[in-house]
């Protein structure tokens, strides 16, 4: 497999990594040449003990004449320039399929050109956690119906922006990045939005192709002339069911969990980094079953090459593919346009 990865910061090397456990040819571009010595020299040892030779650095100036075949590309740059260098590499790139990471672009940027039918078979979004095994089988459970019909899901993905900055360490202040700007990808809903993601997945199971009702309440906050949301609730309504994401920027320690309601009882899930666990707990007729699922940061990006490139199931690849991101994209577009000018 030959892989090519855009951006050198934190998400480009855990692919990277990922993809070089799975014994693939690794190709790393980034415009920035300081990025990329960075990765080399300080990144990539800090995290996985030290550098691996056999991952390949291309001049990015050069990258759109470069005639390999790659089995996927992986765009890990910024939120803002996702759909500039998409554009160019369908353009300029043989490949087989693109993998775009979360959140798919800006908000307000446009998303037309992906509607065509042709994307829909090889273009991806990286919503790893909604592909992990622990969800895979929460998924499962709701269809089956363990606790009865389903009328509401609460999901909670909250985590302070301090800890985000330590996976970023060649940033001083979350000023200095990104993610204190909504325009530019900054605020919860773009930096999480797994948990919106996540949202439109049950969505899928519970009320597919229905009309819903959705509302939102935003908490913004400026920094300078910018301005972000560190704390957003979305509920999605279809007659007496509800799916609610409430996400923060503010929660320390984290606290990523999942609540789901049925008429004969209830299904918690949670992640703990600390534990290095994910745990479903299924509350039904005065009992309890619980079953846990070993995880890591690394796991998360193998999982999902896996899936890809391996294992290569319908059934889960569809959860990942560009339609739900383009859908993630719609609601951010929706509540920020009543919010935010």
């Amino acid at each position: 497999m030959n892989i090519l990865i855009f951006g050198c910061g934190s998400i480009g090397t855990h692919h990277a990594q990922a993809a070089r456990s799975l014994n693939f040819n690794v190709y790393v571009t980034d415009i920035n040449a300081s990025q990329m010595n960075y990765m080399r020299k300080k990144l990539y040892p800090a995290r996985y003990g030290k550098w691996d030779d056999n991952i390949i650095f291309l001049d990015y100036k050069n990258i759109f004449n470069f005639k390999k075949v790659f089995d996927l590309v992986i765009i890990g740059t910024s939120p803002a320039f996702h759909l500039t260098v998409l554009k160019k590499i369908i353009k300029k790139i043989k490949y087989k399929k693109i993998l775009v990471e979360k959140p798919l672009c800006v908000y307000k940027q446009n998303l037309d050109f992906l509607k065509k039918k042709k994307f829909k078979k090889n273009l991806y979004c990286g919503f790893n956690h909604s592909i992990s095994p622990s969800i895979l089988n929460l998924f499962k459970l709701s269809k089956q119906k363990k606790i009865g019909k389903v009328y509401y899901v609460k999901i909670n993905w909250k985590e302070d922006f301090k800890l985000v900055l330590k996976a970023h360490p060649w940033i001083k202040s979350i000023k200095d990045s990104y993610l204190s700007d909504i325009n530019k990808g900054g605020g919860v809903s773009h930096e999480y939005s797994h948990a919106i993601h996540l949202g439109v997945c049950f969505k899928n199971i519970l009320f597919p192709k229905k009309n819903i009702k959705m509302s939102n309440k935003i908490t913004f906050k400026k920094i300078n002339n910018n301005k972000y949301d560190i704390k957003t609730i979305i509920k999605l309504k279809h007659n007496n069911t509800t799916i609610e994401m409430d996400i923060d920027s503010i929660t320390n320690p984290p606290k990523k969990n999942l609540i789901i309601y049925g008429k004969k009882g209830k299904i918690y899930w949670e992640r703990n980094m600390k534990k290095k666990e994910e745990k479903i707990s299924i509350f039904k007729e005065k009992k309890v079953i619980t079953k846990k699922f070993l995880i890591s940061r690394p796991f998360d990006f193998i999982n999902q090459l896996k899936i890809l490139l391996i294992n290569k199931k319908n059934s889960i690849t569809n959860i990942t593919k560009i339609e739900s991101a383009i859908t993630v994209m719609k609601i951010m577009k929706n509540i920020f346009q009543k919010k935010h000018v």
